[in-house]
């Protein structure tokens, strides 16, 4: 019962603490970037084959659905991005209690990240959405080691799948240390999980036909993915390289 109510608060205060601070100011270029693009999507068009896009498209489709839903307005912008504030900070709380910490310092700690997280930006961004997702990956498959849940290994690859479409990075370098993790666990601690494996491939496989069945259905063309997502922020790479 007091983790129910530690929840219910968490939750309202990350809700209204991103939405607060998001209403204060908006960057001009920054604020307004998912909001130009899911405005895009409502009126037809779409990315990589209606609007060049180098950053995920993730975002751009999840504000569009907020749009349709709630309208096309400031507070339903910043919604989208207190949403997922609320996300990490219930998932943190649940994360922390299942490797012993106590429900006040769970609630304190993750009360910190619900403050941390999207209030420094408030409304939807890319870089936000990126590194919370791996996050969250990381909060489930360590979940999946510790308590051998099927669903922790199902939600690693999908977390790292919205990961990736938010934006490039930083979610390959999640994807090397989670094959290191899982090795040691399958291999050097002579702990093979077939299960476990079953629902990693479950989990990458729904992830793959969400993304193929969004491309399809949208008629998007693959190469024009390719060159916009992949090829072009690499010729950018190279050079701040």
């Amino acid at each position: 019962m007091k983790n129910i109510f530690y929840l219910i608060i968490l939750a309202i205060f990350s809700l209204f603490a991103n939405q607060y601070i998001a209403n204060r100011g908006a960057f001009p270029i920054d604020s307004f970037l998912i909001f130009d693009a899911a405005y895009n999507i409502i009126s037809g068009n779409h990315p990589f084959k209606d609007y060049w896009l180098i950053t995920g498209p993730f975002l751009d489709y999840i504000q569009a659905f907020f749009f349709l839903i709630f309208g096309i307005n400031w507070t339903s912008y910043v919604l989208h991005g207190s949403v997922i504030n609320v996300l990490l900070a219930v998932f943190s709380f649940y994360f922390f209690l299942n490797i012993g910490l106590k429900n006040y310092y769970a609630f304190i700690y993750s009360i910190g990240i619900s403050l941390l997280a999207y209030p420094s930006i408030g409304a939807p961004f890319i870089d936000h959405h990126a590194v919370i997702f791996c996050v969250m990956a990381c909060y489930s498959i360590s979940l999946g080691i510790l308590s051998n849940k099927n669903i922790f290994w199902i939600l690693t690859p999908i977390f790292i799948t919205f990961s990736f479409f938010s934006k490039q990075i930083p979610s390959p370098y999640f994807i090397l240390l989670f094959i290191v993790v899982i090795s040691i666990y399958f291999y050097l601690i002579n702990n093979v999980n077939k299960n476990a494996l079953l629902n990693l491939l479950f989990g990458s496989l729904f992830s793959f036909l969400l993304v193929a069945s969004i491309f399809l259905i949208n008629k998007i063309p693959i190469e024009n993915f390719l060159t916009q997502y992949i090829f072009y922020p690499f010729s950018i790479g190279e050079t701040r390289i």
